[in-house]
């Protein structure tokens, strides 16, 4: 491996890519195609048609610190397998059910153990061990698998549903998921450098000694940490949010005249600004202080809330999506760089971990609000208004607070 051309890394990092891509794809951007199959079998409102990707990230959010911890303390050709293989029961159950509430449970737990175990926290923590002297880079690369699967499996899902039907397509889709993972994890991955005899590979060149294994990381050396919370909130604030402009972008923008076709573009303009900036970012933060990019992540959310807010006009909805993709662009590979910095690769899936729950519990909130706020008053003015004030809000504490500048562990 010494002498090999190619970093192996690189080799982790396309696996786990490929691991995230077809969970994020199989679960957060595959919800759109089943809420109208839903809504036909059991005669239910598009609401609740619409409810089960926000009953798994309420599970995220209870799960993700657990999963965080097991991937910092065991190995990783455990966890992602059975990240793997609570996929493909949940799916195999979903599929076979035909209760409501038993959907809702498997979502909440077996389903969210798996969007947590082999999907976007075990790419950026593989990325954090790995890759010291390109670490933003990696992180970078690693984010652009979070938008993967909404371009590579969906469009197959789509098509499979209309010609199999959704039981029969989500079945086979768990399965064939299942396998995949297995097999990626098992052939490709490996915990660290060490493993492979490259913990002297010039990637590694002046990272501090590692002496995780003698110190134990408590849940209060986190959540009292500045070293958490700038980056994290800021993630959460960022990502959370930026959800509630992936759902309303298209009904606003046909709210003010616009074809649902043209509306939908924003949202494409959205995905691949947020692609592009995540590999920029990334180079970015390997030559440039981290916490400036963090500000430029919060204050263009801000700014893209206040063009929604301010302009109700096509312009200012393709302008707020732009916006809306640099500042996730940016915040993602951030974060992550900033919380290995700051805690250690060897800590990082737990405190990672943390910031999901947070970022989860954000993503919830943000949508349910925009939509309770538009039953009441047939407008998304007040949403739009009160995210920019939290925004703007989010920046201002990015900008005074720094985090702590001691580095725990690499």
């Amino acid at each position: 491996m010494r002498s090999s051309p190619v970093y192996y890394g690189w080799f982790i990092l396309a696996a786990s890519a490929v691991s995230e891509m077809l969970v994020q794809g199989a679960t957060s951007y595959a919800s759109g195609l089943f809420v109208l199959p839903l809504q036909a079998e059991f005669h239910v409102s598009r609401a609740v048609a619409s409810l089960p990707v926000l009953i798994m990230f309420a599970g995220a959010m209870l799960i993700a610190p657990l999963v965080g911890r097991a991937l910092d303390t065991r190995t990783i050709r455990l966890v992602v397998p059975l990240g793997a293989v609570f996929l493909a029961v949940s799916f195999v159950g979903i599929a076979a059910s035909h209760s409501l509430l038993v959907m809702a449970l498997i979502l909440l737990v077996p389903a969210a153990i798996a969007f947590m175990a082999a999907g976007p926290l075990n790419t950026s923590t593989l990325a954090s061990r790995w890759f010291y002297r390109r670490r933003g880079l990696a992180q970078g690369l690693a984010a652009v698998a979070t938008s993967g699967g909404g371009f590579t499996v969906v469009p197959l899902l789509s098509a499979a549903i209309q010609h199999y039907g959704w039981r029969p397509t989500l079945l086979c889709e768990g399965l064939i998921d299942a396998v995949l993972i297995v097999a990626l994890a098992l052939l490709v991955l490996r915990d660290r450098p060490s493993d492979m005899g490259l913990q002297d590979h010039p990637e590694n060149q002046g990272r501090p000694a590692n002496t995780a294994k003698t110190e134990r990381l408590r849940w209060s050396d986190i959540l009292y940490s500045r070293a958490f919370w700038v980056p994290c909130l800021t993630l959460a604030a960022v990502s959370g949010t930026s959800q509630a402009i992936v759902i309303t972008l298209v009904p606003y923008g046909v709210q003010m005249g616009m074809k649902p076709v043209t509306a939908a573009l924003s949202i494409s303009v959205f995905a691949i600004v947020a692609a592009i900036t995540k590999v920029v970012a990334g180079l970015l933060a390997d030559h440039v202080n981290q916490h400036a990019l963090l500000i430029v992540a919060a204050l263009s959310m801000t700014m893209s809330w206040l063009s929604l807010t301010l302009v109700a006009a096509p312009p200012a909805l393709f302008a707020a999506s732009c916006l809306a993709g640099i500042a996730l662009g940016c915040a993602l590979p951030t974060t992550a760089g900033l919380v290995a910095n700051k805690f250690g690769s060897a800590h990082f899936g737990q405190v990672m971990g943390w910031g999901y729950a947070l970022l989860a519990a954000l993503l919830l909130s943000s949508v349910i609000f925009a939509g309770i706020m538009f039953d009441i008053t047939r407008s998304y003015h007040i949403p739009f208004m009160v995210f920019a004030i939290f925004l703007a809000c989010v920046s201002l504490l990015v900008v005074m607070v720094t985090p702590s500048r001691k580095i725990t562990l690499s």
